[in-house]
Protein backbone atom coordinates (compact mmCIF):
# COMPACT_ATOMS: atom_id res chain seq x y z
CA UNK A 1 0.00 0.00 0.00
CA UNK A 2 1.07 3.61 -0.88
CA UNK A 3 3.18 5.45 1.93
CA UNK A 4 1.62 6.82 4.76
CA UNK A 5 3.43 10.08 4.63
CA UNK A 6 1.82 10.77 1.27
CA UNK A 7 -2.00 9.16 2.42
CA UNK A 8 -1.97 11.25 5.89
CA UNK A 9 -1.68 14.74 4.52
CA UNK A 10 -3.53 14.07 1.51
CA UNK A 11 -6.54 13.21 3.75
CA UNK A 12 -6.17 15.86 6.28
CA UNK A 13 -5.71 18.56 3.25
CA UNK A 14 -9.17 17.11 1.32
CA UNK A 15 -11.03 17.01 4.24
CA UNK A 16 -10.72 20.55 4.69
CA UNK A 17 -10.73 22.24 1.15
CA UNK A 18 -14.84 22.05 1.31
CA UNK A 19 -14.66 24.09 4.41
CA UNK A 20 -12.44 26.85 2.93
CA UNK A 21 -14.07 27.00 -0.12
CA UNK A 22 -17.15 26.86 1.41
CA UNK A 23 -16.13 29.85 3.29
CA UNK A 24 -14.39 31.36 0.07
CA UNK A 25 -17.87 31.99 -1.40
CA UNK A 26 -19.07 34.09 0.75
CA UNK A 27 -16.93 36.80 -0.09
CA UNK A 28 -16.44 36.03 -4.54
CA UNK A 29 -18.21 34.45 -7.00
CA UNK A 30 -16.80 30.45 -7.74
CA UNK A 31 -15.49 31.86 -10.88
CA UNK A 32 -13.58 34.56 -9.54
CA UNK A 33 -12.50 33.10 -6.54
CA UNK A 34 -11.53 29.99 -8.90
CA UNK A 35 -9.32 32.30 -10.61
CA UNK A 36 -7.69 34.15 -7.98
CA UNK A 37 -6.96 30.35 -6.57
CA UNK A 38 -5.41 29.15 -9.66
CA UNK A 39 -3.62 31.77 -9.97
CA UNK A 40 -1.77 31.33 -6.95
CA UNK A 41 -1.30 27.84 -8.28
CA UNK A 42 0.48 28.91 -11.52
CA UNK A 43 2.70 30.73 -8.98
CA UNK A 44 3.58 28.54 -7.27
CA UNK A 45 4.33 25.76 -9.61
CA UNK A 46 5.94 28.24 -12.18
CA UNK A 47 8.57 28.99 -9.60
CA UNK A 48 8.83 25.15 -9.28
CA UNK A 49 9.20 24.60 -13.57
CA UNK A 50 10.62 27.85 -14.04
CA UNK A 51 7.55 28.18 -16.42
CA UNK A 52 8.08 24.94 -18.28
CA UNK A 53 4.82 22.93 -19.09
CA UNK A 54 4.02 20.29 -20.95
CA UNK A 55 1.66 20.74 -24.11
CA UNK A 56 0.35 16.89 -25.43
CA UNK A 57 -3.49 15.35 -25.96
CA UNK A 58 -3.30 13.41 -23.01
CA UNK A 59 -1.77 16.49 -20.76
CA UNK A 60 -4.81 19.06 -22.29
CA UNK A 61 -7.41 16.67 -21.78
CA UNK A 62 -6.13 15.80 -18.06
CA UNK A 63 -5.99 19.91 -17.72
CA UNK A 64 -9.62 20.23 -19.18
CA UNK A 65 -11.24 17.46 -16.65
CA UNK A 66 -8.89 19.14 -13.60
CA UNK A 67 -10.59 22.14 -14.32
CA UNK A 68 -14.38 20.80 -15.25
CA UNK A 69 -13.80 18.95 -11.13
CA UNK A 70 -13.24 22.79 -9.26
CA UNK A 71 -15.77 24.71 -11.48
CA UNK A 72 -18.93 21.63 -10.36
CA UNK A 73 -17.39 21.71 -7.32
CA UNK A 74 -17.20 25.18 -6.12
CA UNK A 75 -20.50 26.29 -7.76
CA UNK A 76 -21.84 23.21 -5.74
CA UNK A 77 -21.06 25.03 -2.88
CA UNK A 78 -23.19 27.55 -3.63
CA UNK A 79 -26.41 25.23 -2.60
CA UNK A 80 -25.53 23.05 -0.34
CA UNK A 81 -23.34 22.24 2.58
CA UNK A 82 -19.43 21.99 2.91
CA UNK A 83 -20.12 18.44 4.44
CA UNK A 84 -22.73 16.86 1.85
CA UNK A 85 -20.42 18.09 -0.88
CA UNK A 86 -17.49 16.31 0.90
CA UNK A 87 -19.29 13.07 0.69
CA UNK A 88 -20.84 13.55 -2.42
CA UNK A 89 -17.56 14.11 -4.33
CA UNK A 90 -16.19 10.96 -2.75
CA UNK A 91 -18.37 8.85 -4.87
CA UNK A 92 -15.72 9.19 -7.30
CA UNK A 93 -14.61 5.82 -6.37
CA UNK A 94 -18.06 3.69 -7.68
CA UNK A 95 -17.21 5.81 -10.72
CA UNK A 96 -13.20 5.59 -11.17
CA UNK A 97 -13.51 1.47 -11.83
CA UNK A 98 -15.30 1.47 -14.80
CA UNK A 99 -13.35 4.60 -15.98
CA UNK A 100 -9.77 2.71 -15.13
CA UNK A 101 -11.16 -0.67 -16.86
CA UNK A 102 -11.69 1.76 -20.22
CA UNK A 103 -8.99 4.08 -20.50
CA UNK A 104 -6.00 1.78 -18.39
CA UNK A 105 -7.50 -1.25 -19.09
CA UNK A 106 -7.16 -2.17 -15.22
CA UNK A 107 -8.89 -5.52 -14.10
CA UNK A 108 -12.10 -5.11 -12.55
CA UNK A 109 -14.12 -7.79 -10.47
CA UNK A 110 -17.34 -9.09 -10.55
CA UNK A 111 -17.06 -8.52 -6.96
CA UNK A 112 -15.90 -4.82 -7.64
CA UNK A 113 -19.04 -4.75 -10.19
CA UNK A 114 -21.45 -5.40 -7.17
CA UNK A 115 -19.79 -3.21 -4.71
CA UNK A 116 -19.81 0.08 -7.04
CA UNK A 117 -24.21 -0.96 -7.23
CA UNK A 118 -23.94 -1.16 -3.55
CA UNK A 119 -22.04 2.29 -3.43
CA UNK A 120 -24.70 3.99 -5.79
CA UNK A 121 -27.62 2.58 -3.96
CA UNK A 122 -25.94 4.48 -0.92
CA UNK A 123 -25.83 7.55 -3.20
CA UNK A 124 -29.80 7.41 -3.84
CA UNK A 125 -30.15 6.88 0.32
CA UNK A 126 -27.94 9.92 1.09
CA UNK A 127 -29.63 12.15 -1.50
CA UNK A 128 -33.21 11.35 -0.19
CA UNK A 129 -33.38 14.08 2.63
CA UNK A 130 -31.30 16.53 -0.36
CA UNK A 131 -34.70 16.44 -2.23
CA UNK A 132 -36.29 19.54 -0.94
CA UNK A 133 -35.87 22.15 -3.89
CA UNK A 134 -34.74 23.14 -6.74
CA UNK A 135 -31.65 24.75 -6.00
CA UNK A 136 -30.46 21.21 -3.61
CA UNK A 137 -30.94 19.31 -7.11
CA UNK A 138 -28.84 21.73 -9.31
CA UNK A 139 -26.02 21.53 -5.78
CA UNK A 140 -25.89 17.82 -5.73
CA UNK A 141 -25.96 17.52 -9.97
CA UNK A 142 -23.28 19.96 -10.08
CA UNK A 143 -21.16 18.04 -7.65
CA UNK A 144 -21.70 14.88 -8.40
CA UNK A 145 -20.25 16.32 -12.30
CA UNK A 146 -17.10 16.89 -9.57
CA UNK A 147 -17.07 13.06 -8.88
CA UNK A 148 -16.81 12.38 -12.36
CA UNK A 149 -14.58 14.24 -13.51
CA UNK A 150 -12.42 13.85 -10.89
CA UNK A 151 -12.74 10.65 -11.66
CA UNK A 152 -11.62 11.16 -15.26
CA UNK A 153 -8.51 13.54 -14.58
CA UNK A 154 -7.16 10.83 -11.89
CA UNK A 155 -7.52 8.12 -14.54
CA UNK A 156 -5.48 10.85 -16.71
CA UNK A 157 -3.18 11.37 -13.86
CA UNK A 158 -2.24 7.71 -13.54
CA UNK A 159 -2.01 7.41 -17.34
CA UNK A 160 0.80 10.45 -17.51
CA UNK A 161 2.42 8.99 -14.74
CA UNK A 162 6.32 8.60 -16.41
CA UNK A 163 5.79 12.21 -17.56
CA UNK A 164 7.44 14.97 -14.68
CA UNK A 165 4.55 15.76 -12.25
CA UNK A 166 5.08 18.93 -11.34
CA UNK A 167 4.43 20.38 -15.18
CA UNK A 168 1.82 18.35 -15.64
CA UNK A 169 0.18 20.05 -12.75
CA UNK A 170 1.17 23.64 -14.03
CA UNK A 171 -0.49 22.82 -17.06
CA UNK A 172 -3.60 21.97 -15.41
CA UNK A 173 -3.57 25.22 -13.42
CA UNK A 174 -2.74 27.22 -16.01
CA UNK A 175 -5.51 25.96 -17.95
CA UNK A 176 -8.05 26.25 -15.42
CA UNK A 177 -7.19 29.53 -14.52
CA UNK A 178 -7.62 30.65 -18.43
CA UNK A 179 -11.11 29.04 -18.50
CA UNK A 180 -11.98 30.55 -14.66
CA UNK A 181 -10.93 33.83 -15.75
CA UNK A 182 -12.62 34.01 -18.70
CA UNK A 183 -16.03 32.78 -16.99
CA UNK A 184 -15.37 35.57 -14.07
CA UNK A 185 -16.49 38.34 -16.49
CA UNK A 186 -19.85 36.80 -16.55
CA UNK A 187 -20.59 36.39 -12.77
CA UNK A 188 -17.85 39.05 -11.39
CA UNK A 189 -18.66 38.89 -7.47
CA UNK A 190 -15.52 40.11 -5.43
CA UNK A 191 -14.99 41.80 -1.38
CA UNK A 192 -11.62 41.68 -0.16
CA UNK A 193 -11.32 40.41 3.03
CA UNK A 194 -8.44 38.93 5.59
CA UNK A 195 -10.74 35.22 5.45
CA UNK A 196 -10.94 35.50 1.60
CA UNK A 197 -6.79 35.81 1.70
CA UNK A 198 -6.88 33.38 3.40
CA UNK A 199 -9.07 30.88 1.80
CA UNK A 200 -7.46 31.71 -1.21
CA UNK A 201 -3.75 30.94 0.20
CA UNK A 202 -5.42 27.41 1.50
CA UNK A 203 -6.46 26.53 -1.79
CA UNK A 204 -3.83 27.63 -4.25
CA UNK A 205 -0.88 26.44 -2.54
CA UNK A 206 -2.16 23.92 -0.16
CA UNK A 207 -5.10 22.35 -2.05
CA UNK A 208 -4.25 22.65 -5.32
CA UNK A 209 -0.97 22.87 -5.67
CA UNK A 210 0.54 20.55 -3.33
CA UNK A 211 -2.54 17.94 -3.17
CA UNK A 212 -2.53 17.13 -6.40
CA UNK A 213 1.30 16.26 -6.51
CA UNK A 214 0.24 14.01 -3.21
CA UNK A 215 -2.24 12.18 -5.39
CA UNK A 216 -0.20 12.23 -8.57
CA UNK A 217 2.58 10.60 -6.16
CA UNK A 218 0.13 7.66 -4.50
CA UNK A 219 -1.04 7.60 -8.17
CA UNK A 220 2.41 6.13 -9.34
CA UNK A 221 2.50 3.11 -6.75
CA UNK A 222 -0.85 2.17 -6.58
CA UNK A 223 -3.99 1.14 -8.81
CA UNK A 224 -6.66 3.66 -8.67
CA UNK A 225 -9.12 1.35 -7.16
CA UNK A 226 -7.39 0.43 -4.11
CA UNK A 227 -6.44 3.85 -2.93
CA UNK A 228 -9.66 5.35 -2.91
CA UNK A 229 -11.17 3.20 0.12
CA UNK A 230 -8.55 4.66 2.25
CA UNK A 231 -9.29 8.82 0.95
CA UNK A 232 -12.21 8.13 1.93
CA UNK A 233 -11.91 9.11 5.65
CA UNK A 234 -11.64 12.64 4.42
CA UNK A 235 -15.38 13.04 3.95
CA UNK A 236 -16.31 11.63 7.05
CA UNK A 237 -13.53 14.31 8.66
CA UNK A 238 -15.70 16.85 7.09
CA UNK A 239 -18.88 15.27 8.39
CA UNK A 240 -17.37 15.34 12.19
CA UNK A 241 -16.40 18.94 11.67
CA UNK A 242 -19.30 20.00 10.20
CA UNK A 243 -21.78 18.31 13.62
CA UNK A 244 -18.95 19.72 15.34
CA UNK A 245 -19.05 23.42 14.19
CA UNK A 246 -22.75 23.65 13.65
CA UNK A 247 -24.32 21.05 15.84
CA UNK A 248 -26.81 19.98 13.24
CA UNK A 249 -26.70 15.93 13.60
CA UNK A 250 -27.51 13.95 10.15
CA UNK A 251 -30.54 12.13 9.61
CA UNK A 252 -30.83 8.36 10.03
CA UNK A 253 -31.54 8.09 6.41
CA UNK A 254 -28.47 10.50 5.73
CA UNK A 255 -25.86 8.31 7.83
CA UNK A 256 -27.76 5.03 6.38
CA UNK A 257 -26.80 6.41 2.67
CA UNK A 258 -22.86 7.05 3.86
CA UNK A 259 -22.90 3.47 5.03
CA UNK A 260 -24.26 2.05 2.34
CA UNK A 261 -21.50 3.75 0.38
CA UNK A 262 -18.86 3.24 2.70
CA UNK A 263 -19.95 -0.64 1.66
CA UNK A 264 -19.95 -0.16 -1.65
CA UNK A 265 -16.33 1.13 -1.71
CA UNK A 266 -15.23 -1.41 0.52
CA UNK A 267 -16.53 -4.33 -1.29
CA UNK A 268 -15.39 -2.84 -4.38
CA UNK A 269 -11.84 -2.20 -3.25
CA UNK A 270 -10.57 -4.06 -0.58
CA UNK A 271 -12.78 -7.90 -1.11
CA UNK A 272 -12.45 -7.20 -5.11
CA UNK A 273 -8.89 -6.51 -4.73
CA UNK A 274 -8.33 -9.53 -2.39
CA UNK A 275 -10.79 -11.88 -4.79
CA UNK A 276 -8.37 -10.80 -7.74
CA UNK A 277 -5.19 -11.90 -6.13
CA UNK A 278 -6.81 -15.11 -5.25
CA UNK A 279 -7.16 -16.14 -8.86
CA UNK A 280 -4.22 -14.33 -10.33
CA UNK A 281 -0.85 -13.47 -9.48
CA UNK A 282 -0.37 -9.63 -8.71
CA UNK A 283 0.39 -7.37 -11.48
CA UNK A 284 3.71 -5.38 -10.69
CA UNK A 285 3.19 -1.85 -11.33
CA UNK A 286 5.67 0.22 -13.18
CA UNK A 287 7.26 2.93 -10.89
CA UNK A 288 9.29 6.15 -11.64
Amino acid sequence: MASVRYLAPYILITAFTYVFAKNALSYASPFVYGALTTLVTCATLFIVTRGKLILNRDTVLFSVFYWLAGACLLTGLNYISSSQSAILSFTMPLIAIPLSVYVLRERASRVEAYGAMVGFLGIIVYNIPLLNGTPTLIGVGLTLGDAFFWALFSVYMRKLRLQDTTQTLATGALVSFLFYAALSLIDFRFQPSLHLAADIGFLGVIAWALNPFLWMALLKTEKLSRLTTIVFMAPVVTLIYGVATTGVIPSYVTLAGVVLIFAGIYVSNILGASSAESVQAPLIEPKT
